[in-house]
């Protein structure tokens, strides 16, 4: 039993408080800049957190608890690092329940990983420097002596003391969107889990969501609780009304073709109007009820069914019957465009739609969640499981992608990726997106070699197009989808093998090095749509084809190459997430300028829309770019911009866009509807909801 102060200086929970502590300390001041009142926040907790771990380990045995101690110490360092290190490389931060994906994401980028950790060096071998001292500390001076009975009973009450005391040290900081406290309650973004509350609750939080979750699927306790927004709760006669009275946004000018957001003309008659009707299906979602009992997904449907959906508009259908061509580029970033460097790029960008105001935000799951949010119009999960992956697991019905809805029309569908096809367990996940006919490297994809022999890294995105072309041009109506992997990182001429193919072409620019193997490993995707658009054109199906493109994420291991090529600092909240999305088509005959604010999630509904496919645009995260939907760009931590303003959600920053203030009724309004499509986005994927939607289409 411990009696004298020295010993109790000494226990592992002083030792414990010490510790976590100075590692916080260490990570807040290295990722956020400085002292902040989250870093009170984050140490109040540590010092809970320490007091818990060591009041524990003092019921063990001496030698068992000083084992334990020396075990949690390298746990929560090892921890510690990996989060400063993932969080340098890939720009976000690393989730315990994600770990079949960060297993490949190790593998796939080992020299960036050391990389970071090079350019980490002085946080790391602080916090390596503190672990050794910490482990020889408990081996050699801690006294892990029991205390008295008395001593633990106190104890109890002053940590259950001090918990309660952290509620009211969050909630005196706001109970707003993105507050500490409204974090703290709805842990839904590990990003700010982290800033606002510290590594250590982060850890712990997603520890036990992981053991949770271990061997769950049905997605029973999924977070439905949503919030109510002004334009929920629509009745069947306001819809009604709605679809009579509703006119297209899109006022287009006779000579440039640009459309205005928020634009009425109201010039035309009732009888025009009335031709746009409701992107809904045929179902009738208040019979949900007949077919399951599943609270969570009567919740969502009850939000789905009481939310405004979109209209058809002057595009609806531009497409209808074309071939379909929808490619996912690796790493690409709209500020590579230029009209001398990359022609054929700038030819479909300046000549197809061209949307203004596009964003590509930064998905948990880089390339994965990237992708996930172009095929589907919802966000990954931010944090946790990677949501392309959970599909695939899951085996979820996803009947609104490109690849089913043209599938059920009869299309003949295909999917490349110039990669190994297990990557990522695409192959399981790539059936359920409508891509049975998936080939990758090592199932039928042909690989280019070095001149030694050996697998070129990356491969070339133009040997892709090239050995496979052949395969569908001649068997129309088709659709092909194309994941890219020329402008994957790292950006050098040493590793990078497209990069040193091209870097003749860029040796002379006035750049960086990394800015200049950026550019190079591009150019072979350039030269992919080069020989795409001849060998369309020599087939004479160039003019019945669509061509849509959108990067999976900006090459965010380096974002010093946006600001170069854009020629500005770009900041990091918004602008540098801005990018181009490429819908082209040979038979269009003027382009057609976009102002309304959108992001990859409107890519879906769009092109649904342009083909005239049916969907129900409640269902789907992501609005029809096309439509009178006013524009909103959702960031991965919270963040958005309107067609009015942008809102920060780490600082709570409102800027207007060329308008007044923003009242608070307005800013509340949108930051619930944000806040409900990130719940809506999770729930649909955890509890397969599209599968409950289709078995009422098949009751009907």
């Amino acid at each position: 039993m411990r009696e004298k102060a020295g010993e109790t200086v000494r226990s592992p929970e002083c030792f414990f408080t010490v510790f976590l502590l100075l590692i916080e300390t260490i990570f807040h001041i290295r990722r956020f800049g400085g002292i902040s009142v989250n870093l009170l926040n984050k140490a109040y907790f540590a010092v809970i957190t320490a007091l818990v771990f060591g009041y524990l380990v003092s019921l063990l045995p001496r030698k068992t608890g000083k084992a334990a101690a020396c075990s949690l110490v390298i746990l929560f360092s090892v921890y510690y690092l990996v989060q400063l290190i993932y969080s340098s490389v890939f720009a976000n931060y690393f989730s315990l329940s994600a770990t079949g994906g960060i297993a490949n994401q190790a593998l796939d980028y080992k020299s960036t990983i050391w990389a970071g950790i090079v350019k980490e060096i002085i946080p790391v071998l602080l916090i390596l420097i503190l672990m050794v001292i910490s482990v020889l500390y408990i081996i050699r001076w801690s006294d892990f002596s029991r205390h008295r009975l008395t001593t633990y009973a106190v104890m109890v009450g002053v940590i259950l003391t001090a918990g309660f005391y952290y509620f009211l040290l969050l909630r005196t900081q706001g109970d707003e969107k993105n507050s500490p406290a409204e974090v703290f309650k709805n842990y839904s973004s590990v990003e700010l889990s982290v800033e606002k509350l510290g590594v250590t609750e982060t850890m712990l939080r997603d520890g036990v969501y992981a053991v949770m979750h271990i061997g769950k699927s049905d997605g029973a306790d999924t977070d439905t609780g949503f919030e109510h927004e002004a334009y929920v709760a629509v009745t069947e006669a306001a819809t009604e009304q709605i679809t009579e009275e509703s006119s297209t946004e899109m006022s287009s000018e006779s000579e440039s073709g640009t459309i205005e957001a928020d634009a009425y003309d109201t010039e035309e008659t009732v009888e025009e109007v009335k031709m746009y009707t409701a992107q809904v299906l045929d179902v009738d979602l208040g019979r949900m009820s007949e077919i399951t009992s599943n609270e969570s997904v009567l919740q969502l449907n009850s939000y789905i069914n009481s939310s405004l959906p979109t209209f058809t508009n002057d595009y609806t259908g531009m497409f209808e019957g074309y071939n379909l061509i929808f490619i996912t580029a690796e790493g690409f970033d709209g500020y590579v465009i230029d009209k001398k460097r990359t022609p054929e790029l700038y030819k479909m960008s300046h000549n197809g739609f061209v949307f203004r105001n596009f964003y590509t935000p930064l998905w948990y799951g880089s390339t994965l969640g990237g992708e996930y949010a172009n095929l589907t119009g919802l966000m990954p999960k931010n944090g946790g499981y990677l949501s392309m992956q959970k599909v695939g697991a899951k085996g979820n019905s996803m009947p609104f992608t490109l690849g089913n809805e043209l599938k059920n029309q009869g299309y003949n569908v295909f999917a490349y990726h110039n990669n190994g096809y297990t990557y990522y367990d695409r192959h399981i996940s790539r059936p359920y997106f409508g891509y049975e006919n998936f080939i990758g490297v090592g199932n039928g994809l042909s690989y280019e070699t070095k001149p030694g022999g050996g697998m070129l890294w990356p491969q070339s995105d133009a040997f892709m197009e090239e050995n496979t072309f052949h395969e569908y041009a001649g068997n129309e109506p088709f659709h092909v989808y194309y994941m890219t992997v020329s402008g994957h990182l790292e950006y050098d001429f040493g590793g990078n093998a497209m990069a040193a193919r091209n870097r003749d072409k860029v040796q002379d620019l006035y750049y960086t090095d990394t800015t200049k193997a950026y550019i190079a490993c591009q150019l072979e995707f350039e030269l992919m749509m080069e020989e795409l658009n001849k060998d369309l054109e020599e087939a004479g199906i160039a003019d019945r084809t669509l061509i849509v493109i959108c990067g999976d994420h900006v090459p965010y291991d380096n974002m010093e190459i946006p600001n170069e090529l854009a020629g500005s600092y770009l900041d990091r909240n918004f602008e540098c997430y801005r990018n181009t999305l490429i819908i082209y088509s040979a038979s269009m005959e003027e382009p057609i300028k976009v102002d309304k604010v959108c992001s990859s999630l409107d890519i879906l509904p769009t092109v649904l829309n342009l083909m005239g496919l049916p969907y129900d645009s409640r269902m789907i995260v992501g609005r029809d770019i096309m439509s009178d939907s006013p524009g909103l760009v959702i960031m991965h931590d919270g963040s958005f911009i309107s067609d009015g303003f942008r809102y920060n959600a780490s600082t709570g920053e409102v800027t207007t866009r060329g308008r007044g203030e923003v009242s608070d009724a307005e800013l509340e309004n949108l930051k619930s509807t944000v806040s409900n499509r990130f719940r809506m986005a999770d729930a649909i994927c955890e509890l397969d909801y599209y599968k409950y939607v289709e078995q009422l289409m098949e009751e009907n």
